[in-house]
């Protein structure tokens, strides 16, 4: 039996000394990138709105003080979490990376070997929703726990899709 496969239809491997899981660090910066990213977007989308007669920003209290500002950051912070999930499942489901996974030289793979399907982007992605609702620090504390105890270094998110992050740069360390 030949166990060799031609390079065009070559899957990875899992083995850790062929293929590194992401670090905590480079995910985490990744993060970052990608959220400092979608709070532009979702800022911009806001004023856009606002500018155009479209949306109506608030007046917020804030210590006794009427403040549109703060109303403001409201409606940013609603038009955020449509924004993150769209921004994460559409860049990972098609490119297999967000711009932050591309700096981080990080991308995002099936267990399997294989791109992820948008399907896995979107579940991938929907359960980090689960970090904004009042039990969010339990998920985020269940996250960086499952990071730590699977073999591969999932998150809720990676083993609900069948996902797992790697890196993508030869000179990777962990």
């Amino acid at each position: 039996m030949n166990l060799a496969q031609p390079a065009a239809t070559a899957r990875y491997t899992w083995e850790r000394d062929t293929l590194r899981t992401a670090s905590t660090t480079r995910r985490a910066f990744a993060f970052t990138v990608d959220a400092l990213a979608i709070f532009a977007l979702a800022w911009t989308l806001s004023f856009a709105a606002a500018s155009a007669g479209l949306l109506r920003i608030p007046d917020m209290d804030l210590n006794g003080v009427r403040s549109p500002v703060m109303g403001l950051f409201w409606i940013v912070s609603i038009f955020e979490l449509p924004i993150l999930l769209l921004y994460t499942t559409l860049f990972e489901g098609l490119v297999g990376r967000t711009p932050g996974k591309l700096l981080a030289g990080l991308r995002i793979a099936r267990v399997d070997g294989a791109t992820p399907t948008l399907g896995d982007a979107f579940l991938r992605n929907l359960l980090r929703l689960l970090w904004v609702t009042p039990f969010g620090p339990a998920f985020i504390l269940l996250d960086a726990w499952t990071l730590r105890a699977t073999e591969l270094d999932q998150r809720l998110g990676d083993l609900a899709a069948g996902t797992v992050v790697i890196h993508t740069r030869d000179d990777a360390t962990p």
